[in-house]
């Protein structure tokens, strides 16, 4: 039973680790498409709607250094994405929000991303698309459970 269970986690970590470097790839690709770096990416994919965030609470998020972070921010003002925020009590603290061409972008970020995804999609066969959504569900479920460990 052991065994079994072992080659289960092998070929699962073997999977995982494909489908990162893909997403990785896919990720790269859209960046490129909109002139942003890979990092400049995932800073607009995280913020929301009217969402003002501290850098700090942007790297926290997104699990980089405060002077990373304050590189990929100064990168996305000089690209009119972001508008910074100085606080007027400390200037320290730094709040970023989406300027309009950011959310545009942002937008246009997602539509691009769904729009790679309904082409994978498209490469299943017809019957599989509701199931691997499933067990990708799932998938996620458990990892969320064994982080929290």
């Amino acid at each position: 039973m052991e065994a079994g269970k072992n080659q289960l986690a092998e070929h699962m970590a073997d999977l995982t680790y494909e489908l990162l470097e893909n997403c990785q790839i896919k990720i790269e690709r859209t960046a490129h498409k909109l002139n942003l770096t890979v990092a400049e990416f995932k800073l607009l994919r995280s913020i929301q709607d009217g969402e003002k965030l501290s850098a700090g609470g942007l790297a926290k998020r997104l699990g980089l250094s405060g002077s990373r972070i304050t590189r990929i921010i100064d990168g996305l003002v000089k690209k009119k994405m972001v508008r910074k925020d100085v606080g007027c009590k400390d200037r320290r603290v730094v709040d970023v929000q989406l300027t309009p061409f950011g959310l545009e972008t942002r937008d246009q970020l997602k539509e691009m991303y769904v729009s790679v995804h309904r082409d994978i999609i498209d490469l299943l066969p017809s019957d599989a698309g509701e199931s691997v959504l499933l067990a990708m569900e799932k998938l996620r479920e458990a990892t969320h459970e064994w982080v929290k460990q």
